[in-house]
């Protein structure tokens, strides 16, 4: 029983309603002058396929900004990027709507869509030979302030959904955390993955736990 003093714990929906907006970037080794013709290409192509659940429908080509957040497809329900701002050139996807159930649930198809449009994207042909994918850590953003703020509310109710994901696809003390400290900026955290994972079984872990 809770004492007067104790606070009782934050129901879920007391602050956060409908959780959907959440970056996740998976680092390259790509330099920072990379050429992003190649990028513009593919997804110049992935902006044609009408049928595609993400429902692209544009296509921003900000090569010429300085680390800035290069090329990106446009969807109703996310967008994909590579994007060349810090801490490094990578692969960048933001769901924006159509996730549903717990916040666990929702974060773990995050997860999935973003590690399965990266697995499509390398594989294409016109993807820049040289550049390879960096498993071994990830930045993870939910990009809402009015949702999601960067305050301790927040982290009460969405750090367990972040620590049962990232264990589910990386292991019980498979990764370090570290929170956005700045409550500026967004919630979110930078992952440092201490053994280097295979898309291929990321991808495989993600689905596996969703489909229990």
């Amino acid at each position: 029983m809770n004492s007067a003093n104790t606070p009782p714990p934050a129901k879920e929906s007391h602050l956060i309603g409908n959780l959907q907006r959440i970056q996740i970037k998976i680092p390259t080794d790509a330099p920072r002058d990379l050429k992003l013709d190649p990028l513009l290409v593919i997804f110049s192509r992935w902006r044609k396929e009408k049928e595609h659940p993400a429902e692209w429908v544009d296509l921003a080509d900000y090569a010429h900004v300085p680390r800035g957040t290069g090329i990106v497809l446009v969807g109703q329900r996310c967008n994909l990027a590579f994007d060349m701002a810090d801490p490094a050139p990578g692969i960048l996807y933001t769901a924006k709507k159509g996730l549903a159930g717990s916040h666990t649930e929702r974060l773990l198809t995050a997860f999935q869509w973003c590690l399965d449009l990266a697995q499509r994207l390398i594989a294409e042909p016109e993807f820049p030979p040289g550049v390879h994918l960096k498993t071994d850590g990830l930045t993870l953003l939910f990009n809402d302030r009015l949702e999601t703020p960067n305050t301790p509310a927040t982290d009460l109710q969405l750090r367990t959904a972040v620590e049962h994901v990232l264990t589910a696809l990386y292991g019980q003390g498979g990764y370090e955390i570290t929170p956005q400290s700045d409550p500026k900026q967004c919630y979110g955290f930078s992952v440092r993955v201490r053994t280097s994972q295979t898309l291929d079984g990321l991808l495989e872990r993600a689905r596996s736990v969703l489909l229990k």
